[in-house]
């Protein structure tokens, strides 16, 4: 029997192919190759993701000529049409499916995976070869094991998962082509004056616009609230202990009597301790990852995008290094051999003492989540790999790994213990309250610091009394909440069901992309003046579409096809007649948006031009070395002069770099003697780019001292592979 396997990857096409048995390849163009496994007479063709995309029919391709509405009520509206780069693919489907007897489905393991597979390969194969059987390959790794294994219990296809996904890209497509042209044709008027082609609109992305403006809202119409706080810091030994007045914060009301009780004790010199009582507190150890929760801990802990965060696990996993990352799963069932793996971190040089422990005291299984999809385990590293592998791509794949596989490993470990002593205190008979806490006992935070909390050294206080070294009175002011985050975005997003484990990233890049949001340092959005226009527009006649209460409907009826609840054609039907409802709210009242944009066009161009008019500078990931607290600019003048500045104005911190030259801050790579990026250069020679590597930090020091180092091919102990500073 003939079969053909269909990836959505080329790597992981090659794993599959290769873990089968010898393979020889087939060149069919420069990016599309097909392995043949001849011991078994396997075809392996690997797709690039989506093939097909839904796209609106001849008869809607006008923009003036259709009516929107008609999308959503006419069912010859949109069609499934080949992507441009598709025609090889569906080619090389063709071909192989009149050759095979079974076609196994192979793509990624999920509702996009099983869509892609079964909704836009599928048919090319069935149409070339009407007999052939279908079964799927369910992977959770591409390790070789697990695909042996798989392959020996190829399931039936998961029909719903690809419906969900299926019907999913329907609905999205209606609504969002029917709402960008409508509210692009409603504000035709102003986008000419503003030089805006259209306004994008989409089921997910403009209600999490619509979160965004209201959180800026907030934040603009704050009003700060006085209050005052007493702070007493005591002695004890070396320590300095700071204790509470036990009425704060005294609100502006009581701003009089903070004033008077400062006055009373502020020359005291000495605390008594009415009551002095301890006690321990565990602190369980985190609980497996699963998709959310692997993006939240990997923004917070690294400050890079969601985006970046989720391409990083795709590609470990693509090189077999940890397993599936899009799960959730945050449960392993009981059957999962973790030995396996933690034998491997053994003689890890970080990993490899705290694996032993777990080992010897017999600690093999992990902390219990909530969850198990059933269609693959939590988020776990595969291999132990030092820092330095050759099996990371780029520097940011390793500092994911090495938060994932700390974070799997602290599964295991045993409870962190702290202990906490509350002082009750007098001062001239005013009640204060001191609350130390410290860390006993490490347990997990061993091997995965990065959980854990601020703590304040271990202090036993016998002493009745302590000398009071000062008493503050502090005036302060509530502060408004804080703008968005990668990291609260995408808890923003799972609490309001916006979106998908996998797509929330590329929903918050979408944003991006639009201009509609735009970060305002390394880690903050705002909401740009356009993105704020849309919103205070739409609101006034299409809330209903804005509110979360919309898309997250829709999601539960998405997951009711995947379930067998629903059909596909249920859905699409119900989710039409509630989106024509909305869609007719917002023509029914479209005026009130119209009446208006002679009377903002300047204002508007105007503070768009604010938003945007600032020049971008590329911005190292490695924080100044001054300061040490924020990232630093290269800034290249009108004089055609170029320089690094810290991005903080009060630090004066400048570092050269070369005058000419193509150049490019390595923003995963870092000078492995003073943790600076690394910058590469390019000149040009006789017609031929010639690349340099520097440490704009080691090269400005070589100022100081006439040397010459900074040149990283001239540095004795460390070298540049694969645009990587690694040891000679």
């Amino acid at each position: 029997m003939t079969i053909l396997i269909i990836s959505e990857k080329n790597k992981a096409a090659k794993a599959i192919a290769e873990a089968l048995g010898p393979v020889t390849t087939i060149n069919k163009t420069k990016f599309l190759k097909v392995y043949r496994v001849n011991s078994k007479d396997i075809y392996v063709v690997p797709l690039r993701g989506h093939i097909l995309e839904y796209k609106n029919t001849d008869l809607f391709k006008s923009w003036t000529k259709s009516n929107p509405r008609e999308i959503i009520t006419n069912p010859n509206s949109i069609e499934k049409a080949s992507k441009s780069y598709s025609r090889p693919y569906i080619s090389a489907l063709k071909e192989y499916a009149k050759l095979c007897d079974e076609c196994v489905i192979g793509t990624d393991a999920d509702i996009e995976g099983c869509n892609i597979g079964l909704f836009d390969a599928l048919p090319f194969v069935i149409k070339a070869n009407k007999t052939i059987k279908v079964r799927q390959l369910w992977l959770s790794s591409l390790q070789k094991k697990e695909i042996i294994s798989k392959y020996s219990n190829l399931i039936n296809p998961k029909w719903s998962w690809g419906e969900t996904g299926e019907a999913r890209a329907i609905i999205d497509a209606i609504i969002g082509f029917s709402s960008t042209r409508e509210v692009t044709n409603t504000f035709k008027p102003l986008l000419n004056e503003i030089n805006a082609k259209f306004v994008s609109i989409g089921r997910v992305q403009t209600s999490l616009l619509y979160l965004i403006f209201l959180r800026d809202q907030e934040i603009e119409r704050f009003v700060p609230v006085p209050y005052w706080t007493i702070e007493a810091n005591l002695s004890y030994k070396t320590h300095i202990i700071k204790a509470f007045h036990d009425k704060n914060p005294f609100i502006k009301e009581e701003e009089l009597e903070a004033k008077n009780i400062h006055q009373k004790i502020k020359n005291e010199k000495i605390a008594v301790i009415l009551s002095n009582s301890k006690n321990t507190n565990v602190i369980n150890p985190p609980t497996p990852l699963n998709t959310s929760k692997a993006l939240v801990l990997l923004t917070r802990r690294l400050k890079i995008s969601a985006n970046a965060a989720m391409n990083a696990m795709n590609a470990l996993y693509l090189n077999k290094i940890i397993s599936y990352p899009r799960t959730d799963s945050d449960k392993y069932q009981s059957i999962f051999n973790h030995i396996q793996y933690l034998d491997k971190f053994k003689l890890h040089t970080n990993y490899g003492s705290y694996t032993l422990k777990l080992l010897t005291k017999k600690r093999v299984m992990p902390t219990i989540g909530k969850f198990d999809a059933g269609d693959h385990p939590p988020i776990t590293p595969l291999e132990s790999l030092e820092q330095n592998s050759s099996k990371f791509e780029q520097n940011i794949q390793r500092r994911v790994y090495d938060l994932l596989a700390r974070h799997y490993l602290a599964l295991f470990g045993e409870q962190a213990k702290e202990s906490r002593t509350i002082l009750k205190i007098s001062i001239k008979e005013e009640p204060f309250t001191s609350r130390l806490v410290s860390l006993v006992s490490s347990g997990f935070y061993e091997i995965a610091p990065f959980l854990k909390k601020s703590y304040q050294p271990t202090i036993e206080i016998e002493a009745k009394q302590l000398p009071i070294k000062n008493i503050q009175l502090n005036a302060k002011e509530t502060q408004p909440p804080p703008k968005y985050t990668d990291t609260t975005l995408l808890k923003l997003m799972e609490r309001e069901h916006l979106g998908t484990k996998s797509t929330r990233p590329t929903i918050i890049k979408i944003l991006i992309d639009r201009k509609l949001i735009l970060r305002i340092d390394k880690n903050h959005f705002k909401i740009t003046e356009w993105g704020k226009f849309i919103i205070r527009e739409l609101i006034k006649v299409w809330l209903p579409f804005l509110k979360p209460e919309f898309t997250r409907f829709v999601e539960k009826l998405l997951e009711d096809i995947k379930e067998n609840r629903k059909t596909k054609e249920d859905v699409i039907k119900i989710v039409k007649k509630i989106f024509l409802e909305l869609f007719d709210k917002f023509l029914n009242n479209r005026n009130a948006i119209t009446l208006r944009f002679d009377s903002v066009k300047k204002n508007l161009k105007t503070a768009m031009q604010h938003d945007f008019k600032q020049k971008r500078y590329p911005i190292t990931t490695a924080n100044c070395p001054t300061c040490k607290k924020f990232p630093m600019k290269l800034v290249t003048t009108s004089q055609k002069k170029r320089f690094l500045a810290c991005s903080n104005i009060d630090c004066k911190t400048y570092l050269s770099v070369p005058k000419t030259g193509r150049i490019t801050i390595l923003k995963t790579s870092f000078c492995s003697i003073c943790g600076f990026n690394t910058f590469k250069i390019v000149k040009r020679k006789n017609g031929k780019p010639l690349p340099y590597y520097i440490c704009p930090k080691c090269w400005s020091d070589s100022f100081k001292d006439d040397s010459v180092n900074g040149f990283c091919s001239n540095c004795e102990t460390h070298k540049i592979l694969n645009e990587q500073c690694v040891k000679r």
